[in-house]
């Protein structure tokens, strides 16, 4: 039996706050996926929802704190940009000095850039990334992003992306009466080299297949088969929106067979002290089998 899953990109105006974003999907999808159908999945990326609900930052109107000032000094940032990460974070995680590591040779940006001197450009604006925790997970710069907004204006993310999944799936119900599930996606840097798109937020579908422990073909419990569903929806869909200039901020999904669930991304988060711990049992369960030699090579 044969299966086919169709991918529909759709091209929506420029986003302005206050925008009835439901509507414009749904005359989108109208005009060039006849409509949403019960089972979709509707993944939208997170600027346009940032724009819609006027999450927006004017960088002029940002005053910087002595902790962001201090910080600029030290990494040649602007002290508004790092007061706006501070102020969208619960904590900061470490720093990655991504045009340090061009610089030397580390990371080779011919590899992925066409236009030099253009990214060249980018990296001076921001030459060091602050990876933070906000809402139990991980982002770069706190989710804030330049990309695809007039000078000076940031966009930024509404906390709770589940409850703002929850809140489009319901309108899309409302108005079509189509039982679809929605996820919210967002670029984020992948630290190998170049971006993967994650979920941030979702409803409707299990967000983590469950067949941990089942068996395989030869009848043993496999360790593994906890597929991030919602990831895989996200990078599935990034094909078609693109990064730059595309104009495809909206991508419906059809045909792929998922569970229906109530529950969101946030349910998948592991509290940040667990997260400690976590770590101190791997550095613990490192040294012990690899020994001490390990560790002081990890720091040279």
């Amino acid at each position: 039996m044969s299966v086919k899953i169709e991918m529909f990109g759709l091209k929506l105006p420029k986003i302005k706050p206050g925008d009835d974003l439901v509507k414009l999907i749904l005359d989108e999808a109208l005009r060039v996926a006849d409509g949403v159908k019960d089972g979709d999945v509707v993944v939208i990326t997170s600027k346009v929802i940032s724009k819609a609900y006027n999450f927006l930052i004017k960088l002029d109107e940002v005053k910087p704190s002595k902790k962001a000032l201090k910080m600029a000094r030290k990494l040649n940032m602007d002290p508004r940009f790092i007061q706006a990460v501070l102020d969208q974070s619960d904590e900061i995680l470490f720093v990655f000095p991504f045009y340090e590591l061009v610089r030397e040779g580390i990371i080779s940006i011919e590899k992925v850039s066409k236009d030099l001197s253009g990214a060249y450009e980018a990296l001076k604006r921001i030459p060091y990334m602050l990876v933070v925790r906000r809402d139990h997970q991980i982002y770069t710069d706190a989710g804030l992003d330049f990309s695809n907004n007039p000078e000076g204006i940031l966009s930024a993310l509404p906390r709770n992306l589940d409850k703002i999944a929850r809140e489009i799936r319901r309108k899309i119900m409302e108005l079509t009466g189509k039982d679809v599930a929605v996820v919210i996606s967002d670029t984020e840097v992948w630290f190998s080299l170049g971006s993967l798109d994650f979920a941030r937020g979702s409803s409707g579908i299990e967000v983590v297949s469950r067949d941990f422990g089942e068996l395989d073909l030869y009848g043993k419990p496999k360790f593994g088969g906890v597929d991030y569903i919602v990831h895989e929806i996200a990078c599935a869909a990034a094909l078609l929106m693109g990064q730059t200039a595309e104009g495809i901020p909206v991508v419906i999904i059809r045909g792929y067979k998922y569970r229906r669930n109530e529950e969101g991304v946030s349910d998948y988060q592991i509290a940040p002290d667990k997260v400690k711990k976590a770590i101190r049992k791997i550095m613990r369960s490192s040294i012990e089998a690899l020994g001490l030699k390990w560790l002081l090579k990890l720091f040279k």
